[in-house]
């Protein structure tokens, strides 16, 4: 399965059925979702738990799904454990195992496949017991197609080829909106927008696009059938499934300029080269690049392995893209001047790939809302969603800011092969275990009532969804470059880890 592959929702997936899935009362709150990606397919599975009645409408012309690998936080696969168990079951079955190897970019093994350190969480559940979750490593189509098919289990409505001109609101109906190319309008109570890096909901939201800071970087990025892979002898034997059965990820570093990712599965292989940008990407899963593109950059390093050379040269025509990596500055607000749009995951919020956050955060998002609307009722749906703006601001823009300092280290001269450790720690990403451990429904029922007095009195709070003994403080990308221009350390109060 190739991350451009038409999504046959028959394709070895299970049947999501509802039962086991409690439903609460009818709250009169509709919602009209833009975007069947992770964090509208979320939001819309938790409107109908939460007894809002939901649609969704979607761009493209049918079912189908974009992109490669992504982490999905432990908190999220607890959740479904709790509220959606035919759904943890199917994320079990098609999750790739946490299995990392470091090398240098020369192929030096730097050390062996191990699971990460923070790899297996236990959380109590809602029936009393407790589960220990694996890390969960995904791939975008698989995991989009199993929202998906618990969505139209859930009786979701959802409408394809529907494309967005345009957000707008109603204050005397008390209602939001989208114009659709062919002139149809569609209301609702509450409009989620969750249509990713240039929706057009940011008109009203922000009054502008969000400026977006080149990092000068860019990733070649692919998926596709291991056995096209595997048809090269030599590749099949330097990469065969850890003791015969187990997925793993390689990434390799220690050149300042370029770092590269290997991820072996049983049915698909997958790879990434981060690299300076050279111009010919785009941020989309559609606009193709040659492979002769990243066999020149590799040609030209030193030592660089035959082998994986080889690999790159199995990756299929249009089965590879080049994604600039580009920083938006944190944007505190992500709702409507009448609150009755709200935007979730990219919409509101990007993330750099060292993150390891950015599906994680979209559907945390999702449950947020979903829940304050649930509390607010439908006479007051649009203080729900500046609530539930409130309440994730900080903790996103705390993660998009270790994206950012994962980023700068490894991308850093203290990354160059000289100088990495035994461990590779120069090129790993950290993920803290604050980040792994939230829970966004309970958080939400925990301090609505809290932030509605913080609202409406100016009461004091504090967020507790960042790290531990951090008190925030609003930072922009061209802070941060500036501190590390003056050769600033970019180190914070508070536990990270």
């Amino acid at each position: 399965m190739s991350f451009n592959k038409k999504l046959d929702l028959s394709d070895s997936l299970q049947a999501l059925t509802m039962d086991k899935v409690n439903l609460h009362p009818p709250t009169g709150i509709t919602v009209l979702v833009v975007g069947a990606g992770v964090g509208g397919l979320m939001a819309a599975l938790e409107c109908v738990r939460k007894g809002h009645n939901v649609r969704i409408v979607e761009k493209s012309p049918g079912p189908s799904t974009q992109g490669d690998f992504f982490s999905i936080g432990p908190n999220i696969i607890r959740h479904f454990y709790d509220f959606w168990p035919n759904l943890a079951a199917e994320c079990e079955r098609i999750n790739y195992e946490g299995y990392f190897a470091y090398y240098k970019m020369t192929g030096e093994l730097v050390s062996a496949p191990a699971p990460l350190p923070i790899a297996n969480l236990t959380f109590p559940l809602s029936n009393g017991t407790e589960k220990t979750i694996l890390f969960h490593r995904h791939n975008r189509p698989k995991f989009v197609s199993a929202l998906l098919n618990q969505a139209i289990s859930a009786g979701v409505e959802i409408t394809f080829d529907m494309r967005v001109v345009d957000y707008f609101e109603d204050e005397k109906e008390q209602t939001a909106g989208i114009l659709l190319e062919n002139g149809t309008k569609l209301e609702a109570d509450i409009v989620i927008a969750a249509d990713g890096i240039g929706t057009k909901s940011n008109k009203l939201v922000d009054g502008r696009d969000t400026r977006p800071y080149p990092t000068g970087w860019s990733v070649f990025r692919t998926a596709f059938p291991v056995e096209l892979a595997m048809a090269d002898p030599e590749v099949r034997d330097r990469w065969p499934l850890l003791g015969g059965c187990h997925s793993y990820t390689e990434k390799w570093g220690g050149k300042k300029d370029l770092s590269l990712g290997i991820q072996r599965n049983h049915d698909i292989m997958s790879w990434y080269l981060t690299h300076k940008d050279i111009g010919i990407g785009a941020e989309s899963w559609s606009q193709h690049v040659d492979v002769s593109e990243a066999l020149e950059l590799t040609s030209a390093i030193p030592g660089f392995p035959d082998i994986v050379t080889r690999l790159i040269k199995t990756t299929p025509k249009d089965g590879l893209v080049d994604w600039p990596l580009k920083l938006r500055d944190p944007r505190e607000n992500w709702i409507s001047p009448l609150q009755r749009i709200v935007q979730v995951g990219d919409s509101a919020h990007t993330f750099l790939p060292t993150s390891g956050s950015g599906a994680t955060q979209a559907m945390e998002d999702a449950i947020s809302l979903v829940t304050c609307l649930q509390i607010g009722g439908k006479s007051n749906a649009h203080w729900a969603s500046k609530i539930h703006n409130k309440l994730r601001f900080e903790r996103v823009s705390c993660l998009q800011l270790t994206g950012f300092i994962n980023h700068q280290r490894q991308t850093s001269p203290a990354a160059s092969l000289e100088v990495v450790g035994e461990d590779g720690l120069a090129f790993k990403s950290t993920i803290g275990k604050w980040n792994l451990i939230h829970d966004p429904e309970k958080y939400a029922y925990d301090n609505y009532g809290k932030v509605l007095n913080y609202l409406l009195s100016g009461a004091p709070f504090q967020s507790t969804n960042i790290p531990r003994g951090y008190t925030y403080q609003p930072w922009t990308i061209q802070e941060m470059l500036d501190n590390i221009s003056n050769g600033k350390k970019l180190v914070f109060d508070g536990d990270w880890s």
